[in-house]
């Protein structure tokens, strides 16, 4: 960043943060650049490996820089010492005891509480943008900030996907199964209330412009693309996972951009900011690169956890990197308000009120006020979940009910329909999921092993095969296919298929069990041998393996002493052992 692009940031006068091409780039326009990346990313990755990505070096690593502000400048450590001492201790022990006991709730607390920051981040440049024409009125910024709340949080409410992964915490977290009718009241009041906002905001702006007040044509477009980039990525994508890494990234770019314009501002002002920070927000395309580095440093502290072992050590991880995020959170709440003097000069921004500005009430009591919004619920899950919850199954049945056109919740109570021994209903829910998502590859290998349970072997070949069309390389539905055309007597077909699998996954026990059964159906039983042994060097003790060996064993003795008799001995195979869980994203 030049001298020039600094000096026109602290313009007061400019309606642009930095210039228009970097804002829009940076702030405004970017879901233009996201979208189309994204995709072109799918055609290479995975979802859930570009979800990874962008959790472990955007989601996570995006902290830093407010740890750094926090602990880096002076002042600010001066002014709010008991909040950086105190506040990490707590809620690391918080997420660490969640962690330790595998409760749920602190997961839900995460998830609303990055909402609302997402939210909070939206309306923080919308009142910069409205500040760099000038003073606003403080109708202006509640009209503002209720079009983030009533927006977002009705994104969320009628996102199928997004209730489904809510409720399905919730239960878990030993919530009350929840009636249908309340669910939809609350939705219904959420798109009432969205509308009412969004007229009022309309007619305010129309009032204002009528008078020949400024309204910020830069702050409308933020709102617009904002929001609307937060319904497509809630609403529109299908996939949560896809969806929360598509804003995470909008929401990531805008706070690193904005963090180092200000800083480096700051850096400029202030002679009384820390040595590191000092050293790191300079004019150099070379700090800039530091600076991205050590972010993507700090994030791949999320990727350590995904490859650890599940046990004590990964539990521990996953913990403090919950407490890094509530921190984050929580410390982006009193850090960057633009209506303080300091930050609003940082931001080339005129006026604001003085960083202790005189209370009407104490500190402590509007601050402990706002943290028993967090401690509260937390308390509540935590000791719910430690009661005991509702049966899955009856977890499954009211998410099911209600997120109608969530084709996660129609699968996942299908699975458990399946799993209960109710394959009939288990085969109308996951056709429905198909039907609702027919891209789906779970699905639809989950209905093809719904079918192969009551019988239908061709209609479950059918979806298993358009499983394999969707995501050739599922090792297990390549073996839930051979499995099903070895019982149709479609043997070679069926060895093909099994073959794919172990390519895929040579240490596959069920494939070189369903290989063996078809090849002791077909009568080559040193082959078959072959793969029941290759099946118990992997699981020395599976049942299946060590019954179908001696099977084989009993005929091969047979063939060799040329004793009649052995032809009533049927081999077993994997059966529906490969249905998949069909648990929601933030569970797995």
């Amino acid at each position: 960043m030049d001298k020039r692009i600094v000096a026109q940031s602290l313009q007061p006068s400019s309606r642009w943060i930095v210039a228009p091409w970097q804002d829009l780039v940076l702030f405004v326009g970017t879901p233009l650049l996201i979208i189309p990346a994204f995709l072109a990313a799918q055609t290479r990755w995975r979802v859930e490996e570009l979800s990874l990505f962008v959790a472990s070096f955007g989601a996570i690593g995006h902290h830093l820089p407010g740890m750094l502000r926090a602990y880096g400048d002076r002042a600010l450590f001066q002014r709010f010492r008991w909040r950086f001492c105190l506040a990490p201790v707590f809620l690391a022990a918080t997420c660490l005891l969640f962690a330790l006991r595998d409760l749920n709730g602190i997961v839900l607390v995460v998830y609303f509480w990055g909402v609302w920051h997402g939210l909070m981040q939206t309306y923080g440049f919308l009142r910069i943008y409205d500040s760099k024409l000038g003073p606003s009125s403080p109708l202006t910024a509640r009209l503002d900030h209720a079009m983030c709340v009533t927006w977002f949080a009705t994104a969320v409410l009628v996102s199928p996907s997004r209730m489904t992964n809510i409720l399905s915490l919730f239960y878990t977290s030993g919530g009350p199964l929840l009636a249908v009718s309340t669910i939809e009241a609350l939705r219904t009041t959420a798109v009432y209330l969205t509308g009412v906002v969004t007229l009022a905001s309309l007619m305010h702006s129309a009032w204002m412009w009528h008078r020949g007040r400024p309204v910020s044509s830069v702050k409308l477009v933020l709102m617009a693309s904002s929001i609307g980039f937060f319904w497509y990525a809630n609403v529109v994508v299908g996939n949560m996972l896809a969806g929360i890494a598509l804003f995470e990234v909008f929401h990531d770019v805008q706070y690193l951009s904005i963090v180092w314009i200000y800083n480096v501002n700051r850096v400029q002002r202030d002679r009384g900011v820390g040595a590191f920070t000092r050293f790191l927000f300079r004019r150099s395309g070379a700090l800039v690169g530091v600076y991205v580095g050590l972010v993507a440093a700090y994030g791949s502290l999320n990727l350590v956890s995904t490859v650890m072992a599940t046990g004590l050590l990964n539990r521990m991880l996953t913990g403090l990197l919950a407490a890094s995020a509530l921190l984050h959170f929580y410390y982006d709440g009193f850090i960057w308000k633009v209506r303080e003097r300091t930050t609003r000069q940082s931001l080339g921004l005129s006026g604001g009120t003085p960083d202790k500005a005189p209370a009407v009430r104490p500190g402590w009591l509007i601050h402990g006020a706002k943290w028993s919004l967090f401690v509260l619920p937390v308390a509540m899950l935590g000791f719910a979940e430690a009661q005991g919850r509702a049966p899955e199954l009856d977890r499954a049945r009211a998410i099911a009910q209600a997120a109608p056109a969530s084709a996660q919740a129609q699968e996942r109570f299908g699975v458990l329909l399946a799993s209960a021994g109710r394959s009939d209903e288990a085969a109308d829910r996951l056709r429905e999921a198909v039907r609702l998502d027919p891209h789906n590859a779970e699905a639809q290998s989950n209905l093809g092993v719904a079918l192969g349970q009551i019988g239908r072997l061709a209609d479950a070949v059918t979806h298993y095969r358009e499983a394999l069309r969707i995501d050739p390389l599922d090792a297990l539905t390549q073996t839930n296919l051979g499995n099903a055309l070895s019982k149709m007597g479609e043997f070679p077909e069926a060895i093909r298929h099994f073959e794919a699998a172990l390519r895929v996954s040579p240490n596959r026990v069920d494939t070189h069990i369903d290989w063996g059964a078809a090849l002791l159906k077909l009568g080559n039983l040193d082959e078959a041998i072959g793969h029941f042994r290759e099946a118990l060097r992997i699981s020395p003790h599976d049942p299946q393996a060590l019954a179908n060996l001696a099977i084989a064993r009993d005929l091969q003795d047979r063939r060799r002493s040329t004793t009649p008799g052995g032809e009533g001995l049927v081999p077993s195979t994997s059966g529906s052992r490969g249905m998949r869980s069909g648990k929601p994203a933030l569970e797995r």
